[in-house]
């Protein structure tokens, strides 16, 4: 599978909730919301790949996966 950011082919991780969950070798692991998602299909969105970049590399370390929600997202195109 794609990256959601930078495109490059990615390991999708299983997950058990409504979003996907992706380790990148470039962007490093986070999970994408369903809705998320769903905008980026229907509005045809690109992600900024350095401001997503810098906001996952925020969020990393901190013992948890960055999620990126609709909210968010909507920030980082």
């Amino acid at each position: 599978m794609e990256c959601f950011i930078c495109s490059t082919e990615s390991n999708e991780v299983p997950s058990a909730g409504d979003y996907k969950q992706l380790a990148c070798p470039v962007c490093g692991e986070y999970r994408i919301s369903g809705t998320a998602i769903s905008l980026f299909n229907e509005k045809n969105w690109k992600f900024n790949v350095e401001e997503a970049r810098r906001w996952l590399a925020s969020q990393q370390g901190g013992g948890t996966i960055p999620l990126i929600n609709s909210e968010r997202a909507a920030s980082l195109i």
